[in-house]
């Protein structure tokens, strides 16, 4: 009977902190076998407060059927709340979600703004961690990362 009770607890637990993802698009494909879905057309995706907009989005799911990968290709745009209360909006020519890592992997002319800090980040490659909120950009030979943010003037530095 304990174990019985514990067990009810822990789906209650995990129930509470599970979000629904919705996914809208023009059209969807499932193949069973590869374990995958594949959503094409005007695809908008909502999973708590994240959203995405893509060409295509795929999820790939686990042997158990839980997603374990989401990829959306072609002009993908998205908004990113990070634990912290912080926000993201940009845009990528590929997005990767690995729900079990709570990471984003943006791949490809990837802008990435922070509304609140008034900062922009330019590169090819970025790993967004939503649960610590950090950011990793790369750029490469042709395209350097590039970070813009803005400076406030102070009195004292006027003055000098």
């Amino acid at each position: 009977m304990k174990r019985f009770f514990v067990f009810l607890l822990l789906a209650a637990v995990s129930t509470l902190y599970a979000e629904n993802v919705e996914i809208t698009a023009d059209h969807f494909e499932a193949d069973q076998l590869k374990r995958v879905t594949r959503f094409s057309g005007n695809v908008h995706m909502k999973k708590g407060s994240d959203e995405l907009n893509a060409t295509r989005v795929f999820v790939y799911f686990d042997e158990n059927r839980k997603p374990e990968r989401y990829e959306a290709v072609g002009e993908s745009s998205f908004i990113i709340h990070m634990q912290n209360g912080s926000y993201y909006v940009g845009k990528a020519d590929k997005l990767v979600y690995k729900p079990l890592d709570d990471l984003y992997e943006l791949y490809g002319n990837v802008v990435l703004k922070e509304p609140n800090m008034d900062r922009t980040i330019i590169g090819e490659k970025v790993v967004v961690d939503k649960s610590t909120g950090r950011a990793n950009v790369e750029g490469n030979d042709t395209r350097p990362v590039k970070f813009i943010f803005k400076v406030e003037d102070t009195d004292e530095a006027k003055d000098r």
